[in-house]
């Protein structure tokens, strides 16, 4: 049970059926994805409580650690919003709310608030049909790069896995060979391998793994999660681009043919935190639109 604000309580895996009872109303934003929320918690610092029948969040900012609060949900917005500002102010020194779904703007009291575009925030959504058409792109590079890979490693092979038989250790020596294509020395200390070393060990049908194998050798994988029929969420993607720098893109079609073929329409890409290198790679594949995000405060 989600304890009332301004009592809150640590996120177990228990309580996501709890939680997404706020989130199913919404359109699958990645932050409030539980599966996410439970396993970028490395620090075993967030937190959940409710305020006025809507879910309050205490996350940890992805690349500063700093606390900020958000919420989700349809009860007396503005409202809500006021509490929670002053209680972030006095408890964090921060008097701004991040990543509120746009659903909520037009609800918000203008004469009172602050509502400011998050860009860096939004999730990229792609159409799984024309990713899984990428092959044809005739002057995207992804395209081009397809179909250079096939000619020269037609013999490649595509394994998917669930949560119950993943090759866990195969996966997390193909992260740390990512990490020191990257020159990153210590990958146990990224918070995106304690992320990922928790996704594993959630049990969960709906999640799958996708590994593309040169021979013996894993070059790359992928991990999504299957929301509904509308719409998919990525959750980690890892290569070894020592072996070619396609395989990521041949990854993505893969995997969206798979999805393509099961009916299910959109993809989330999740956001790009204003990395240019990372919002340089979702653009490339055409999105198809965004969830955004907003920032709000009071005004002065």
């Amino acid at each position: 049970m989600i304890p009332v604000f301004p009592s809150f309580k640590k996120i177990e895996l228990n309580d996501k059926e709890d939680v997404e009872k706020f989130t199913s109303k919404f359109p699958p934003y990645s932050d409030f994805n539980f599966v996410s929320m439970w396993s970028w918690d490395s620090h075993d610092n967030m937190v959940i409580s409710q305020l006025n029948n809507n879910l309050v969040v205490l996350f940890n900012d992805y690349i500063s650690e700093k606390h900020f609060l958000s919420f989700i949900g349809e009860n007396k917005i503005s409202d809500t919003a006021l509490e929670l500002i002053s209680f972030s102010k006095s408890k964090y020194h921060s008097d701004v709310l991040k990543l509120i779904p746009e659903e909520m703007m037009n609800v918000f009291q203008k004469d009172i608030f602050k509502l400011d575009f998050d860009r860096d925030s939004y999730d990229y959504v792609y159409s799984i049909a024309n990713l899984a058409n990428m092959n044809n792109w005739s002057q995207n590079t992804s395209g081009k790069g397809i179909r250079r890979f096939i000619k020269s490693n037609s013999n490649y092979v595509i394994k998917q896995f669930s949560t119950e038989d993943v090759p866990k250790e195969e996966l997390k020596k193909m992260f740390k060979e990512w990490a020191e294509n990257k020159n990153i020395n210590d990958h146990f200390e990224l918070n995106e391998y304690k992320a990922f070393e928790r996704l594993l060990e959630i049990k969960d049908s709906n999640i799958k793994f996708l590994s593309l194998y040169l021979g013996d050798v894993l070059a790359g994988f992928t991990v999504y999660e299957i929301l509904s029929n509308d719409f998919v969420v990525s959750h980690f993607a890892k290569t070894n681009k020592k072996y070619d720098r396609a395989i990521s893109d041949i990854l993505n079609w893969e995997e969206a043919k798979l999805l393509n073929k099961k009916g299910i329409k959109y993809f989330n890409w999740e956001q790009d935190l204003g990395m240019s290198g990372l919002r340089y790679s979702k653009e490339k594949y055409k999105h198809s639109f965004f969830l955004k995000k907003f920032i709000v405060s009071k005004l002065s």
